[in-house]
């Protein structure tokens, strides 16, 4: 049974909300409320709402609650397909993309944390038995 203090899924939780808040501003400087035809507060908002989740998951993970691996290991693969059906391809493509490699090292960055998270949290799910709270009593 894994140790959720020794998790690699908390490390890679704590640099997917980092590389998150960043990417965030990156396509906020980019346009990307106006993309989607929303405010800017009501953004703001969902932008708090999402950076809330993803942290209240990763205090759930390291508590050793199998909802917060859960949460941890969907809310990754869901922005992993998300910022790679998003921006793969503009990336890849040649010359120049937004503000060059800080914005393409935040997305890939973000992509990396997203994927490590994601594999690492479905690890540790898989090495609890099914119904067993694993945190001590």
């Amino acid at each position: 049974m894994m140790d959720a203090r020794r998790d690699p899924t908390l490390a890679a939780g704590v640099a997917f909300v980092g590389f998150s808040a960043a990417h965030l501003i990156d396509e906020f400087l980019w346009g990307a409320p106006a993309e989607f035809h929303l405010a800017e507060s009501t953004t703001e908002v969902l932008s708090l709402a999402y950076m809330l989740a993803i942290v209240g998951l990763l205090v759930q993970a390291a508590r050793g609650r199998r909802g917060g691996y859960l949460g941890l290991a969907i809310g990754g693969g869901v922005i992993l397909a998300a910022d790679v059906l998003k921006h793969g391809a503009d990336i890849l493509a040649p010359g120049p993309w937004r503000d060059g490699p800080v914005s393409i090292g935040l997305a890939l960055g973000l992509m990396l944390s997203s994927l490590l998270m994601s594999i690492s949290a479905l690890r540790w799910l898989r090495a609890q038995p099914a119904g067993e709270d694993p945190r001590p009593t």
